[in-house]
């Protein structure tokens, strides 16, 4: 994608400099987000517009930011790029202050654009490569999750502790699955390692059996690296196991979900994943206690998850940098606050942003499922 022309960089960043947090009605704080609400990825975008909005109701019953309200707008992009960056222009003409967790590195590539020459900030996107990590294109884009590089950094160094060295790529045939095989070449080079095999797979897992051939007649194969989406991952695991292909599966922090579990059922063993958040399980963090007690409140539910333990931390960035923001009389943009606000942190992980810094937070974990089908760090 080519980058913007330099004016109208410098449009947006004019507006961004110019105004404040501001409102379309008094009193209300307009935040936006476009996410797959029915589609291919429907169940995640489902589960975590659920949480931003108990979130935001909570901080809502406790006063608001300085009395203002937070007013969440959503829009349903299905998964789709084009649609991604239509309704990042709608939820702007709306007056929205910053829009939240794009949802993928092929939507947050497509909005990340559309938001810059308005200069609207993008806060906590779900991707971890792309646009969204290019430092010539970061001004506006705040990254919370650490990136795909460092998650399969993280694996990388996990299988060769462990003695896996002979290892695959398999990753999605699409910009989100050629962003990861980028990162991989990059993990292998610091351990003088090359793949055994580089395979793509299609979103909806179609040539599963051409890969499956494929990886069955690696030598010595003892490590598969998987870059897809949920229902390519599900697929590929599931069919490779029924093929007798036990080797383990690493897989992105994206695909560490209930959905993918039950998707597994009994072919979980050997699946490994990254983790991007605190365990949503383990209430002694104060975070993750925050979050179980909030969405409790809420739904009257359990079903915590590391994709609802992201959203609400990416939620709190977004609150903690308005709160910065909107001070009394003497507002500042947006933008400005969330670069000034300081060290945050949220259990284990930690965000600092600054002018020439948006990478939020560095945490990579490892995570299994154990017998019972919970994860298990």
């Amino acid at each position: 994608m080519k980058t913007l022309p330099s004016l109208c960089f410098s449009l947006g960043m004019l507006s961004l400099v110019s105004f404040p947090v501001q409102a379309e009605k008094p009193g209300n704080i307009i935040i936006g987000a476009s996410l797959p609400l029915t589609g291919i990825n429907a169940a995640a975008g489902q589960e975590g517009l659920a949480v931003m909005r108990v979130y935001f109701d909570s901080v809502n019953k406790a006063g608001g930011i300085d009395g203002h309200m937070l007013q969440l707008e959503t829009l349903d992009d299905q998964s789709n790029p084009a649609k991604s960056a239509g309704n990042a222009q709608s939820l702007i003409d709306k007056k929205a202050v910053a829009l939240f967790n794009c949802w993928g590195t092929s939507s947050c590539n497509a909005m990340l654009p559309v938001a810059t020459q308005a200069g609207v900030p993008l806060v906590g996107g779900i991707a971890g490569g792309g646009l969204m990590r290019q430092q010539t294109e970061q001004r506006l884009a705040f990254n919370v999750r650490a990136s795909t590089q460092a998650e399969i950094a993280q694996m990388v160094k996990q299988m060769v502790t462990v003695g896996q060295n002979n290892i695959a790529v398999v990753f999605q045939n699409d910009s989100f699955g050629e962003s990861g095989q980028a990162a991989a070449h990059d993990a292998f080079k610091k351990y003088n390692l090359k793949p055994a095999a580089e395979l793509r797979i299609d979103s909806d897992a179609g040539n599963a059996t051409t890969v499956i051939d494929t990886l069955k007649k690696l030598p010595g194969l003892n490590g598969i690296i998987l870059i897809a989406a949920p229902a390519a991952t599900i697929s590929l695991i599931s069919q490779s196991r029924k093929t007798g292909l036990e080797t383990q599966f690493y897989n992105l922090s994206a695909q560490a979900s209930n959905m993918v579990v039950q998707g597994l059922g009994k072919y979980t063993s050997g699946v490994i994943f990254t983790t991007l958040v605190p365990n949503p399980w383990k209430e002694g963090i104060t975070v993750v206690k925050e979050y179980q007690t909030v969405y409790r409140a809420a739904t009257g539910k359990q079903d915590y998850s590391y994709l609802g333990m992201e959203v609400f931390i990416n939620a709190r960035v977004l609150v903690d940098g308005l709160r910065h923001s909107v001070r009394g009389s003497s507002n500042v943009p947006l933008v400005n606050a969330l670069d000034t606000m300081g060290l945050k942190n949220y259990g284990p992980l930690s965000v600092h942003f600054t002018p020439e810094h948006h990478e939020g937070s560095s945490y990579v974990g490892i995570a299994i499922i154990n017998s019972r089908g919970r994860f298990v760090e």
